[in-house]
């Protein structure tokens, strides 16, 4: 409770005094002029990075500091000295403020340089530093609206001695993007949790999202009396009229069973909130290795 405090006052002061910006900053409402920036490395081999990675905001009024992405709390790599963010099909979350209004974010510029230490170890793994993006979503809470910048491609630093950091502009995708927040409740009953893999879509007025696995890496979810949140992101279908929710099968779990209580979704860009009560088991068939049920709006 004190480490929090302290953390807390030292990020209020340095909002008051004008020096968050150009920092990642943990305290998310300090300034006026803030984002959240959720960045999705890819799933493919050696897609992570041991480099640093910095952002440039390039909005409709101005540009944002080039900020670096780093969170403190990040653990050192597999036993090294390493401190890896940008692991290979992992999200990373950042809030990022500016002290000015730089107004609808419309590109974003991202560097990747090497690390300030770097071990002299003349090989492959070690002289090259390379990562793959994959996309980052950006979510504006104060305009209330979310974009996707799609990139998909290797960001690579081929000689770490001789060669300059790189660089890449994103841009928008076409058409909006939503983000919404998604609480999931089990019921606390024996055995009422799964390990299978549960599935969400959401289906709109203008269309349904895809299928999204709701997982967060590192964590046990849909565990007895447990409520787990997750953040998903799609095109904008407008209203949600149902949601679908698939029950798979897993090694662990071949024949899953699962007791859902509710799921509530927050649309974080219009600050809308829709709660899904079921309060019954999803047992998958005995031949069959998924089970979905469709369920509407409790409010």
């Amino acid at each position: 409770m004190k480490l929090f405090s302290l953390t807390l006052l030292i990020s209020v002061a340095c909002c008051l005094l004008g020096s968050c910006d150009g920092v990642v900053c943990n305290v998310t409402d300090c300034e006026h002029f803030s984002y959240e920036l959720f960045v999705v490395t890819g799933d493919v081999l050696d897609a992570e990075t041991t480099g640093f990675v910095y952002i440039t905001l390039y909005g409709l009024k101005g540009n944002s500091p080039e900020i670096r992405l780093h969170n403190d709390w990040v653990e050192p790599y597999k036993g090294s000295d390493w401190l890896l963010e940008f692991l290979r099909g992992e999200t990373n979350i950042y809030h990022i403020n500016v002290t000015k209004d730089i107004g609808r974010v419309g590109k974003i510029r991202i560097k990747l340089r090497k690390a300030d230490r770097v071990k002299k170890k003349r090989s492959r793994e070690w002289s090259e530093i390379n990562w793959y993006l994959q996309e980052i979503f950006l979510i504006d809470r104060r305009l209330r609206y979310a974009r996707c910048y799609p990139f998909y491609n290797w960001l690579r630093i081929k000689n770490i001695y001789r060669q300059p950091p790189v660089t890449a502009f994103l841009y928008p995708s076409n058409g909006s993007t939503t983000a919404y927040k998604v609480t999931v409740e089990t019921m606390n009953e024996k055995d009422a949790g799964t390990l299978g893999k549960v599935y969400i879509t959401l289906i709109g007025e203008k269309g349904n999202s895809p299928k999204m696995l709701l997982d967060n890496d590192g964590e046990i979810e849909f565990q007895q009396g447990k409520t787990n949140h997750f953040n998903i992101f799609t095109k904008d279908i407008g209203n949600i009229s149902n949601i679908r929710v698939e029950l798979g099968a897993t090694k662990q779990s071949p024949n899953p069973k699962w007791f859902l209580k509710a799921i509530t979704l927050e649309d974080i860009t219009r600050k809308f909130k829709q709660s899904f009560l079921y309060k019954k088991w999803l047992t998958t068939p005995a031949n069959k290795r998924v089970v979905s049920v469709q369920i509407p709006p409790s409010n």
